[in-house]
């Protein structure tokens, strides 16, 4: 091989081995997966978007106050494979809904792991994540 070729495949694969990292996904370190949770509230929004669509609801706490949680789950297309639409949860919808909380306290979650779900008082059920 000629020595600049042996150069340029040299740098391509030090760039891929760099870089390669740069690309991985983000990790779910501030929730507390271990301990996971089921709200219910009302919905106030849906965000359909990726990298993951959110989901934004009312609770009543114990003693009665309302507090806005937001909730990350999975990507359109893995709740599209899960049988979801950009309308299957609308604002004033009821749901509960299992969560990993924040290990904060704040009130976000994700409930894109395999265990979140939403239930409709009718007992309707959307997974989160793939079968």
């Amino acid at each position: 091989m000629k020595p600049k070729l042996v150069t340029s495949f040299a740098l391509v694969g030090s760039l891929v081995v760099v870089c390669g990292p740069l690309s991985a996904h983000h990790g779910n370190i501030a929730y507390d997966e271990e301990h996971l949770i089921t709200i219910m509230g009302t919905v106030t929004e849906m965000a359909w978007s990726n990298p993951h669509c959110q989901i934004y609801f009312d609770v009543k706490d114990d003693k009665g106050k309302v507090v806005n949680w937001a909730v990350e789950s999975q990507s359109p297309g893995i709740l599209k494979r899960n049988g979801w639409t950009k309308s299957s949860i609308k604002p004033g919808d009821q749901i509960a809904i299992t969560l990993a909380p924040a290990k904060n306290g704040s009130p976000v979650g994700f409930s894109g792991g395999n265990k979140g779900k939403i239930v409709f008082p009718d007992g309707r059920v959307l997974r989160m994540n793939e079968r």
